[in-house]
């Protein structure tokens, strides 16, 4: 065996284990189980009209202004997600599932139930505290014109479901 090959072995296994713990670094961790404090949907031309609608709610007026339980999004480690929706008698009425990623200053989720459908938003995370915002088809017209922004608080860890 050369003499060179064990050191270049051992620089590129460094290079490997520098590249992977930088790249790891770099995207925020949004394993967890999150809930809404503040949204805002802005439909600009709600059912294809010129007229706008808007959606505003927080954590502390969530139950009266949209008669649910505040969504609960599981985002879970091995890039999968579901976001719980119950009503004010904790049944479960909607329960969106699939898959999660980031990608640069961006969330990536594609849906595949009940439809596929994939979303991206843009993304800001600090520790316990994610923003996103972005464009949707909310009103569900055919374009995706509707401006979406939530804020969320991670509320428990992956793994401990209350």
């Amino acid at each position: 065996m050369h003499k060179s090959y064990p050191k270049i072995f051992t620089l590129l296994v460094s290079f490997v284990i520098i590249a992977t713990s930088c790249s790891d670094s770099s995207h925020p961790d949004l394993t967890g189980v999150w809930e809404i404090e503040e949204l805002k949907i802005t439909m600009n031309t709600f059912n294809n009209s010129d007229s706008a609608e808007v959606i505003e709610a927080n954590g502390k007026n969530w139950e009266t202004k949209m008669k649910s339980r505040n969504i609960r999004t599981y985002y879970n480690s091995d890039g999968t997600y579901h976001s719980l929706h119950k009503d004010l008698n904790d049944n479960i009425t909607y329960d969106p599932a699939g898959t999660w990623k980031i990608i640069n200053d961006s969330l990536i989720i594609q849906d595949t139930f009940p439809k596929p459908v994939t979303y991206k938003f843009k993304l800001k995370v600090q520790e316990d505290l994610v923003e996103y915002w972005g464009l949707e088809d909310f009103d569900q017209d055919g374009k995706a014109d509707d401006e979406y922004y939530s804020k969320q608080r991670r509320v428990e860890e992956v793994g401990s479901r209350k």
